[in-house]
């Protein structure tokens, strides 16, 4: 059956739905303005011999668009330069002019020619909000404050002194106070000054617009945004099965980042269930083929029980939000939490591993997908995102300019995942502290407290995989990330198997995990980073080329064994086995076949023989079919330098019985959770001294001197000492488990060791 507009689609699902011999529906070419999402509930499943069907007629450009075009509008003079038009529809949050996407009023104006976040530190400022009448429904947006990411905030109008208020913040579950300087605000009339800016006031019924060139508007050729999904498959009475979405384009969605509320764990993600195609309670699911372009949220959301779903082939890019998430429920996830700082005693957490129910993503897989420039509004954003899933396969996907990670794991939860052959580079490019790959482990048995982490896994050793049930495997990936790690396992992220590994800028970290095996992996002009390991760890370190010298931060135990790498500096592994890791470890030069050309084949056999390293593909990254291989790009391929230094380390100071030393890399900084390289490291307190007397602890990070006006930063020891030489009392900012607290410097203690 062939249809040729949204009206006959609707009319063939609904003759599907009691016709079971309908099993194809071919969309001719045009574009299918949806009123209404296109709905495959389990009326419409197919077989496992002929599934159901929705697709592009041969040949055809069949466009799913989630805009509707406007009635013709009666333009009228305003304001220099500003028409407006009355328009009494609903509210929308796009509009386009032909194929122009417009810009909705805002400040700073958007220079789409300028890379960056494009904010202004006085978005918010007194004198500019002063000019606004009514910002209700106003958004500010912002990077997090410590570069974790995005977050927006809506706007809900003005004090009575002039000062706005703010909604709860949306998109990142580590609240804290946005950016200072990388925000802007949308949405409001007063802001609307560039050519091809605009502002729907619904309450007035009042369209206003700035053309992009002189003149009176066009009355019609306008476009708004209407639908935030284009197709839901999802069964109600009963799982849909058996269904395939083939060869279309998914076009002009609206954002959906103020929905995102829903913490997933406790992760640094707030999520919103939705995208141009959602999926949920559905078993043999495939979109293959298809566009996915120009939408104000996510392409594809596998949500809640879901099992033999692939996404494949298709064309990612230009979107709002993630590329493809497997999201399970909450409900499946035996004593979850929601936030960093939640953590339950051991008598309250279920010791059953595994999930409780089967309401999440499993045994599914995103292959041979190219997914880039992605996260355009929402920057908590990834290629492929994995939460509460168990056997996910991300497959031979290439995925580049990024604002977060190209993939990211949320959570231990259940593991099984295999992480193969793609091809991720330009990535953390709006944020920091985070990798190519990033995932997290802050699973049910999880504590903020190191002490009290080693405590319990030393009498409970079965607690790290009580949700992380299976290893999940990275094997023979090509990452890049020049902004952070290639490859980042943070908080908790434990049972991993990396191995076969191209990396070309980062290198690799590894904090505060359980049994992580590391073996085989290529760090060009990068080194590895272990922070902050616990006592019985088990992690493994082995068999790996590496070009700088180790970078531990904070690390009592070296795990099971970091042994047998190859480094290009005998310095460099002198350093390492004055720690006491690599005794059988060597040092040479790997002679690379071509780096030039992305081949770091090692030919130094008799090195590479010493360590156990074996060779591995350098071909085999990224997507397969013909049609994307031509249209995606490469990393550049960095020369390997004879040897990354590591920076010089100020010595230690000690302060009235504190240990300190300055905040000097992106390790320490990282290891601290702070937002720039920048305060003081307490090392040590020694006992009865008037630094443990005023609170501090090891590892706090003191960060600034409290004032009126907030905080006033501190960058250095040098800076911290000129500060105390006054012998006044001080108040300082502390950061502790990755919280701010403030501690009194008393009175008279001074700057003196």
């Amino acid at each position: 059956m062939t249809v040729r507009d949204a009206r006959s689609l609707a009319a063939a699902l609904q003759q599907a739905r009691v016709d079971h011999r309908i099993r194809r529906i071919e969309l001719a070419t045009g574009a299918y303005e949806l009123t209404a999402p296109v709905l495959i509930d389990e009326r419409l499943s197919g077989t496992a011999d002929e599934p159901f069907e929705l697709a592009a007629a041969p040949g055809a450009q069949a466009v799913l668009k989630g805009s509707t075009r406007l009635p013709a509008l009666r333009w009228q003079p305003w304001k220099p330069g500003i028409w407006r038009a009355r328009h009494a529809g609903p509210s929308f949050q796009r509009l386009w002019l032909g194929q122009q996407m417009l810009v909705r009023a805002r400040y700073p104006d958007e220079d789409r020619a300028k890379p960056g976040f494009g904010g202004a530190a006085d978005a918010t400022a007194p004198e500019r909000v002063a000019r606004w009448h009514d910002p209700e429904g106003a958004v500010l947006h912002a990077l997090h404050g410590n570069r974790w990411g995005g977050v927006q905030v809506p706007i809900l109008g003005k004090k009575a002194d002039g000062s706005l208020v703010y909604g709860a913040q949306v998109g990142n579950n580590r609240v804290m106070p946005p950016s200072e300087s990388d925000r802007y605000v949308e949405n409001v009339l007063e802001e609307l000054d560039a050519p091809g800016e605009w502002f729907h006031d619904r309450r007035q019924g009042w369209l206003y617009f700035k053309p992009l060139s002189g003149g009176r508007p066009p009355a019609g050729g306008f476009r708004a945004g209407r639908q935030e999904v284009l197709v839901r498959i999802e069964g109600h009475a009963a799982q849909v099965q058996h269904v395939r979405l083939r060869d279309l384009v998914f076009q002009d969605t609206e954002p959906t980042f103020l929905k995102a509320t829903e913490p997933l764990l406790r992760s640094d993600w707030k999520f919103y269930r939705a995208g141009a195609v959602t999926i949920e309670n559905a078993a043999d699911v495939r979109v293959e083929g298809s566009n996915f372009a120009d939408l104000g949220g996510h392409a594809v959301v596998v949500s809640g029980r879901a099992r033999q779903v692939v996404i494949s082939g298709n064309h990612i890019h230009d979107i709002g939000g993630s590329g493809v998430a497997f999201v399970g429920r909450p409900q499946a996830v035996r004593s979850p939490l929601f936030e960093y700082h939640e953590h339950l005693e051991l008598a309250d957490i279920d010791r059953t591993p595994g999930p409780k129910s089967d309401a999440y993503p499993r045994d599914s897989e995103a292959a041979d997908n190219l997914i880039h420039d992605i996260g355009r509004i929402d920057r908590q954003a990834a290629g492929v995102q994995i939460a509460m899933a168990a056997r996910i396969t991300v497959d031979h996907n290439s995925i580049y300019r990024v604002p977060r990670a190209g993939i990211n794991i949320g959570d231990g939860t259940w593991g099984g995942h295999r992480i193969t052959h793609n091809d991720i580079f330009d990535t953390v490019l709006l944020s920091g502290d985070h990798g190519a790959f990033n995932s997290w482990g802050r699973d049910r048995y999880w504590h903020p407290d190191r002490a009290e982490m080693d405590r319990r896994v030393a009498a409970h050793p079965d607690l790290p995989t009580l949700d992380a049930v299976e290893p999940i495997v990275m094997k023979h990936n090509r990452l890049r990330c020049d902004h952070g790690w290639d490859i980042d396992l943070d908080d908790g992220a434990s049972n991993y198997v990396i191995e076969d590994n191209l990396l070309l800028a980062g290198g690799l970290k590894l904090r505060e995990g359980f049994a992580r095996i590391v073996r085989n992996n290529i760090l060009v002009n990068g080194s590895f980073h272990p922070h902050v390991w616990f006592d019985g760890s088990g992690d493994v370190f082995e068999s790996n080329l590496v070009m700088g010298p180790h970078q531990p931060v904070d690390i009592k135990r070296w795990g099971r064994s970091v042994n047998r790498n190859l480094f290009v500096s005998g310095a460099d592994l002198m350093d390492a086995q004055a720690r006491g890791t690599d005794a059988d470890s060597v040092a040479g030069d790997a002679s690379f076949a071509a780096p030039g050309r992305g081949d770091y084949t090692v030919t130094h056999m008799a090195l590479a023989a010493r360590i156990g390293f074996v060779n591995f593909d350098m071909a085999d990254f990224g997507v397969r079919s013909a049609w994307l291989k031509a249209l995606a790009l490469r990393p550049a391929f960095p020369m390997p330098a004879l040897r990354i230094q590591g920076m010089p380390r100020e010595a230690a100071v000690t302060l009235q019985g504190l240990m300190l030393k300055s905040v000097e890399t992106l390790g320490e900084q990282s290891a601290a959770g702070l937002p720039s390289v920048a305060g003081v490291l307490v090392l040590a307190v020694a006992p009865d001294s008037p630094g443990e007397a005023a609170g501090f602890k090891p590892r706090d990070a003191i960060v600034g001197r409290a004032v009126q006006a907030g905080a006033e930063p501190i960058a250095d020891v040098a800076s911290l000492r000129a500060l105390l030489s006054s012998g006044q009392a001080l108040d300082l900012v502390v950061v502790r488990d990755q919280a701010r607290i403030a501690l009194r410097w008393p009175a008279g203690a001074g700057g003196r060791p």
